[in-house]
């Protein structure tokens, strides 16, 4: 259902600004302005991803990863997408992704929302693994893929 409000609405607005806002200001200036808001979101997104990649290298270098850049420069990419879509719309969603506090409340907000279902998933999986048989409750004949090797093992604690 979200799909088809975004593949039908979003085109939908998209028109309608075009003819009220062509309708306002003329249809030479409507194309003049949607370029321009390209060409200048383009160069911002330059700017901050540039400025995210040194925060990145930076954290890697402190011996940190670099996910929250990494995320960072997601929402940047996802924001010169919209600016290279013609309307004004989506340029005005790219335009507010390109502002870092937005983005980091974003981000927040998607943490909060996905870590739980995370967590969940991680314990059910955990839970599977502590349940399932082990190797050698399988039978010998069944055939095992070619990069797999069957073996056994068992912790030695080094210090004595």
């Amino acid at each position: 259902m979200w799909l088809l409000l975004l593949l039908v609405g979003v085109p939908a607005l998209e028109i309608y600004l075009f003819i009220e806002l062509g309708g306002a200001i003329g249809a030479g200036w409507t194309f003049i302005l949607i370029i321009t808001t390209a060409l200048w979101g383009l160069s911002a997104m330059r700017a901050q991803g540039l400025a995210v990649l040194a925060e990145a290298q930076n954290a890697q270098a402190a011996g940190q990863p670099p996910v929250a850049a990494a995320a960072h420069g997601v929402l940047i990419l996802m924001a010169g997408l919209m600016l290279l879509i013609p309307g004004f719309f989506t340029d005005a969603l790219g335009f507010l992704l390109l502002l870092r506090p937005l983005r980091a409340l974003l981000l927040e907000t998607l943490l909060a929302a996905l870590l739980p279902q995370i967590m969940r998933g991680f314990a059910m999986r955990q839970d599977t693994r502590a349940n399932a048989p082990n190797a050698s409750s399988r039978p010998r004949d069944q055939e095992l893929p070619p990069d797999v090797i069957e073996g056994d093992f068992r912790v030695e604690d080094d210090e004595k």
